[in-house]
């Protein structure tokens, strides 16, 4: 029996070590809300998935469009499960994290939609789906908090989640004490993280809903009803709600605020890959040591704008997709982009 033992110990150790020492993907995608079936570019990502069980999905928010998943409402859910279903063979692990469509596109309803997104996307995953993670927390962060949630992926990947809207939502959502010190509490925690990974050696992945770099239409500097509404007496009109058009662009103050903490944290390490998605398009951005993705054309498309603000190295807005990125048992990373219709396209030195 102590044979026995002993030799399942050795075999268990030499899988880990395996495993550790193997290529791994991470895919990206977000915004695959839109439609209530598997679109080209879901179909395109199961097909993926079904052949790498060595991987984990990460869906960036905005699951279910317009406003969130309502309770005991099937056409709502219809638009989660269009991307729910694709993992129901997938062994490797998922990973949802919620959009501003998510929380009620912005409304007092928020934190009750994303709530009942969770209970819905665990539940699904548990009992109708064979991925790696199903037992545990597939949604995060939870209880509508900002995060940081982290998970370890392998031995040399980490993967931070967040909920960006938390910081721009003007509704109930979740606090520690105070929304003040609920703030402090996520950055001191999140550059812990990050220094922690640095000293392991470990890459790191960021995933988010809100781009920190973007050329797409949320990355528009000049608006004047944003401006009327931040900045004069007609900040009256927020409370019509018009707020919410306007509080989804990098300029809006509460958006530049969290953009500016967050990338005084990140300029202190070279080991970060920040995705996320909101702009219905793919891009890939490098910004001093760190590479900034956008992958948000998981079922429709939105324009670039022709005045860039920052310099990419690949953009397409033409074709729905996503963004595998692999990383090697030496080190490396190579990001793929994966486009219907196109061939995949490796994006050299990113």
């Amino acid at each position: 029996m102590k044979y026995l033992l002993f030799f399942s110990f050795i075999f268990f150790s030499l899988s880990v070590f395996a495993q550790s020492k193997t290529d791994y993907s991470v895919y990206l995608i977000g915004d695959a809300g839109e439609d209530t079936v598997s679109g080209k570019a879901l179909l395109m990502l199961k097909e993926e998935l079904l052949n790498n069980s060595n991987s984990a999905i990460i869906f960036l928010g905005d699951n279910v469009y317009p406003a969130g998943l309502k309770a005991n409402d099937r056409k709502s859910a219809s638009h989660l499960e269009s991307q729910l279903s694709i993992l129901k063979e997938y062994k490797g692990q998922a990973y949802f994290i919620p959009g501003n469509h998510d929380w009620a596109a912005q409304t007092r309803l928020g934190l009750n939609r994303i709530q009942i997104q969770k209970e819905y996307v665990n539940e699904y995953l548990k009992m109708k789906s064979t991925v790696a993670n199903k037992n545990e927390s597939t949604f995060l962060p939870v209880n509508g908090l900002p995060g940081p949630a982290s998970v370890m992926l392998n031995n040399d990947l980490m993967i931070i989640m967040i909920d960006t809207q938390w910081f721009l939502h003007r509704n109930k959502k979740g606090k520690i004490g105070s929304k003040k010190n609920t703030e402090k509490l996520f950055y001191s925690h999140l550059d812990s993280l990050l220094n922690v990974a640095k000293r392991n050696n470990q890459q790191v992945i960021i995933a988010a809903h809100h781009p920190i770099f973007t050329n797409g239409q949320h990355s528009r500097s000049r608006q004047p009803f944003r401006f009327l509404i931040n900045k004069t007496p007609f900040f009256i009109l927020g409370f019509a709600g018009m707020y919410r058009l306007y509080f989804q662009d990098i300029s809006q103050p509460k958006y530049k605020k969290m953009r500016e903490r967050m990338l005084t944290i990140f300029n202190k390490y070279d080991n970060i890959i920040y995705a996320s998605g909101h702009d219905h398009n793919l891009q890939c951005i490098k910004g001093n040591e760190n590479r900034y993705i956008v992958s948000g054309s998981g079922s429709k498309l939105s324009p670039l704008n022709k005045r860039k603000r920052f310099d990419s190295v690949f953009e397409d807005d033409k074709q729905t997709g996503f963004v595998k990125i692999i990383y090697k048992r030496d080190g490396t990373h190579t990001t793929i982009v994966y486009r219907v219709g196109e061939e995949p396209k490796v994006i050299n030195g990113f």
